[in-house]
């Protein structure tokens, strides 16, 4: 028996089940790698939001054919009760805040409730490893764009290459900025809130394929690349989070790569060596190659970094200031309603930090927490316990499925972790993040039954 074989994840391993439910990943992947792609690289851009929904009504539409005509969904009965019971939470919330009269409660069904339930269905389609291969490729991709996007932008905008042409046509203003400060740069674009998850991924991935033999060099080469052109973003953008999670990520892939068997374990550890030694050289060189064009150095970006963690009325930074003031208003606002919160849509009295959004706020966890209460918290928090539970079991396994699987949960990690100060997942296009990790578990859990009716059938 191969080791693929031994974990339940190869495609041969599903047998029957497999047989009966599988559609050539060709047919639909695309429009899905596509969608992908642009939730990735431009996410809450208004002008892509009628294409996201063609494309995804047109997966919808290949799920529910594949559906009738095979007599199945490709979903694991506990990926469908984790995501029913999470919606049922959430839907009582909100009709607690329509009840209350919350701002808003309709919007916040249609994150909390009506998106989890289609991304459940879309689950429904990846039915072969070839496609979960495909979105890791596509993420890729996607972080090869976006760092060649921040690049050419900010270097348009220093008149070091021509603008960028139609970018006012598919962004508007409030989506682009940039700015040269006392040794920092501060650069904004809708792919960077993607990168808490793509560079984590990255530095996990090349990790994980670094030791692989047979891998062709030029693939190694093509990540280290992917890798050090983000590292760069990373520098210039002045994001504290993003630097963060950065620093975090080789902790987060030592951490999960621990769990290993103990032969892969021990090989993986080795290949972390060399992948720091590319990441630390890159930055090393980094630097004072970008200093040449956008004029930053490390001084003036560990004081923005450390200016980040000043709460102190006389701090120079604002953001601190503007989140010291969120957190009391919500953890004010939590003590009126410890147990259920004030309903999902509710606004903190004393901060509000969007007009146009006025239950939406930067501490998102501590807005959940205020919004939901402790019993709402801990449901959430058990539904991410589960995603780690059962990754974790994966990884015990090893094979093909852990090396999938722990570039995702580092990925994860890191957006989960940004998200505590910018509310990146609680959006139509950014809870991909919590259900990406699930399409690698839903999937090993089929594989890993023993008889086809693990499979939902309900036709």
């Amino acid at each position: 028996m191969t080791e693929a074989n031994a974990n339940g994840f190869s495609e041969q391993s599903l047998g029957s089940v497999e047989a009966k439910c599988y559609v050539s990943a060709g047919f639909w992947a695309w429009p899905a790698y596509f969608l992908f792609f642009l939730m990735l690289a431009f996410p809450m851009v208004l002008s892509l939001l009628y294409v996201e929904a063609f494309l995804i009504a047109l997966l919808l539409l290949f799920v529910a054919v594949r559906g009738v005509t095979r007599l199945c969904l490709h979903l694991h009965l506990k990926t469908i009760a984790w995501t029913l019971a999470l919606a049922c939470v959430s839907f009582f919330f909100c009709l607690r805040g329509m009840f209350l009269g919350t701002p808003g409660a309709v919007q916040c069904t249609q994150v909390y409730v009506f998106w989890p339930l289609v991304y459940l269905l879309l689950l429904g389609g990846v039915d072969s490893t070839r496609t979960l291969k495909g979105l890791e490729k596509t993420l890729i991709f996607s972080g090869v764009f976006i760092a060649l996007f921040g690049v050419f932008y900010s270097l348009s905008l220093l008149n070091f290459l021509p603008e960028i042409p139609h970018l006012e046509a598919l962004l508007s203003t409030d989506d682009l900025g940039f700015g040269t400060f006392d040794g920092y740069t501060r650069l904004s674009f809708p792919g960077i809130n993607s990168l808490p998850f793509v560079v984590p991924f990255l530095m996990a991935a090349l990790v994980v394929r670094w030791p692989q033999q047979g891998q062709k060099w030029v693939s190694k080469l093509w990540m280290s690349m992917a890798l050090l052109l983000n590292l760069a973003v990373v520098l210039i953008s002045g994001r504290r989070a993003l630097q963060l999670v950065t620093m975090l990520a080789p902790i987060l892939t030592l951490v999960l790569v621990s769990f290993q068997p103990a032969g892969e374990r021990l090989l993986l550890r080795r290949s972390l060596r060399p992948v720091l030694v590319v990441i630390v050289l890159g930055l090393v060189i980094s630097v004072p190659l970008l200093s040449l064009v956008y004029s930053i150095d490390f001084p003036g970006i560990a004081d923005r970094f450390s200016s980040g963690f000043d709460f102190s009325p006389t701090s120079f930074d604002d953001s601190p200031g503007a989140r010291r003031e969120q957190f009391f208003a919500l953890m004010k606002g939590w003590h009126e309603h410890p147990l259920i919160g004030a309903g999902f849509g509710a606004s903190a009295y004393g901060s509000i930090r969007s007009e146009t959004m006025p239950w939406s706020y930067e501490l998102f966890y501590l807005a959940l927490l205020f919004q939901t209460g402790i019993f709402g918290f801990l449901a959430y928090t058990a539904g991410i316990v589960w995603i780690y539970w059962t990754g974790i079991k994966i990884i015990r396994r090893g094979g093909p499925a852990c090396q999938l699987l722990i570039p995702i949960l580092v990925g994860m990690s890191g957006l989960l972790i940004a998200t505590g100060t910018n509310p990146i997942v609680a959006r139509f296009d950014g809870i991909w993040v919590i259900f990406l990790p699930v399409a690698v578990i839903n999937f090993w859990l089929l594989g890993n039954q023993k008889r086809q009716s693990s499979t939902l059938c309900t036709f």
